[in-house]
């Protein structure tokens, strides 16, 4: 099965397995060092962020809400975005393709954690109008890649799980391009599970 075939698999995969998903997740929150970084950026009362990606909204939207944050979730698991209504019926939860979707609103915050890296090298390229367009000046952006060019095949439930990433220099000129200056960036961080992060700032539009 060639990684094309694979990448157009995804939002079926967390279709299929996203509640055993949710509940292998877990709530245990190891992305809270980079998640205060980012709060850290918003307005103190009332942030509005937009999830890209959001799945079930625990752990990572759970936290945002409980920091004081508006989120506006988008996935395109019909069954995640179920729980994520059950759990936080106060949001706004929108089946959507992250990669098409356009709001008249923007946002305080941007996240694509753990869901951006799913799409394909050129659908990530073009991500970067829709993050630019969708924030507001000063708005925080913080989304998670791999550590260097190229495609990767990991693994749900026995379902091979298609992952690709840009090199760090083309993310920096492509945040760049866009308006964003990067605040911080690790490689493989180990207060992160090796999570590849990226936060940066909407300097200009």
């Amino acid at each position: 099965m060639n990684n094309e075939h694979l990448s157009q698999k995804i939002i079926q995969i967390y279709q299929k397995y996203g509640r055993d998903w949710t509940e292998l997740r877990g709530d245990y929150l190891y992305e809270k060092v980079w998640l205060d970084y980012f709060l850290a950026l918003l307005p103190s009362t009332d942030a509005s962020v937009l999830d890209l990606g959001c799945g079930s909204g625990n752990p990572i939207a759970a936290y945002l809400i409980e920091n004081g944050c508006q989120v506006t979730g988008v996935d395109c698991s019909a069954v995640m975005l179920e729980m994520a209504q059950e759990f936080f019926p106060e949001q706004t939860w929108i089946n959507a393709d992250m990669r098409y979707f356009h709001f008249d609103q923007q946002f305080d915050g941007i996240l694509a954690w753990d869901s951006f890296f799913h799409l394909k090298p050129d659908d990530q390229r073009e991500m970067f109008a829709q993050f630019s367009v969708h924030a507001k000046l000063g708005a925080a952006l913080m989304f998670t890649s791999g550590p260097s060019h190229g495609e990767a095949i990991g693994d749900m439930f026995g379902e091979p799980l298609y992952h690709a990433s840009l090199d760090a220099e083309e993310y920096r000129a492509l945040l760049t391009q866009y308006g964003f200056d990067v605040i911080k960036m690790v490689a493989e961080d180990p207060q992160c599970t090796g999570h590849t992060v990226w936060l940066a700032q909407k300097v200009k539009n």
